[in-house]
């Protein structure tokens, strides 16, 4: 079970903000809304909750609609998907619902379901503007490429370059083997015990 990346729970609360008394976004709405957006026939009329009551219910509101992304019956494109695509279609999904979602990625490539995110803007047969700016949103988070840090870049900052080449020409640090003292890996109480016998021994050969 994956749950929900950090820039898509961003988003999510951007845009609906939270309400500790249930209310109506729009009054024709069939059910009322409470905390972070959560909408069904369980929340009544006049109820209130705490915050850590709301925060509990957006998780598991995130996590259900997460499990829907996930699904191939509803996302076909689903192994496709980075982390920012999948953040971006859970928020979707939040606020449009599973049966949207299916519809949106029914025979479409993902820069298709990217495109027609956008068409999902109206309520009631009115476009309103909060949510084409979350349409927006979410496509612009989509686009957003995933960031990620090749551990396999030994290369020193100029300031430690001295030290490491030291280092690793005493055979204190390595930086190539498994299992061994990495350049850019933390290292544990044994691996530091064992970096300063090596030194030790290292400068006893010097002297």
């Amino acid at each position: 079970m994956r749950t929900i990346g950090e820039a898509g729970l961003a988003l999510i609360k951007q845009f609906e903000g939270c309400r500790l008394t249930a209310y109506k976004p729009v009054s024709t709405e069939k059910y009322w809304t409470i905390g972070w957006g959560h909408y069904g026939p369980e929340v009544e009329e006049g109820q209130t909750i705490t915050q850590a009551e709301a925060d509990q219910l957006l998780l598991a509101d995130c996590q259900r609609f997460a499990d829907a992304v996930d699904n191939p019956q509803y996302c076909p494109p689903t192994d496709q998907l980075n982390g920012n695509q999948r953040d971006a279609l859970i928020s979707f999904t939040f606020n449009c619902g599973v049966g949207r979602l299916k519809t949106l990625c029914k025979n479409r490539t993902l820069p298709q379901i990217r495109d027609a995110m956008a068409l999902y803007n109206k309520s009631g047969g009115k476009k309103l503007e909060g949510l084409v700016r979350r349409r927006s949103a979410e496509q612009a988070l989509f686009d957003t490429p995933v960031q990620t840090v090749s551990v396999l870049d030994n290369t020193p900052a100029p300031a430690h370059k001295a030290g490491v080449d030291w280092c690793v020409e005493h055979g204190i640090l390595t930086g190539t083997a498994d299992g061994d003292l990495m350049l850019t890996q933390p290292v544990t109480r044994q691996q530091l015990c064992t970096m300063l016998y090596r030194a030790f021994q290292a400068l006893e050969v010097e002297g």
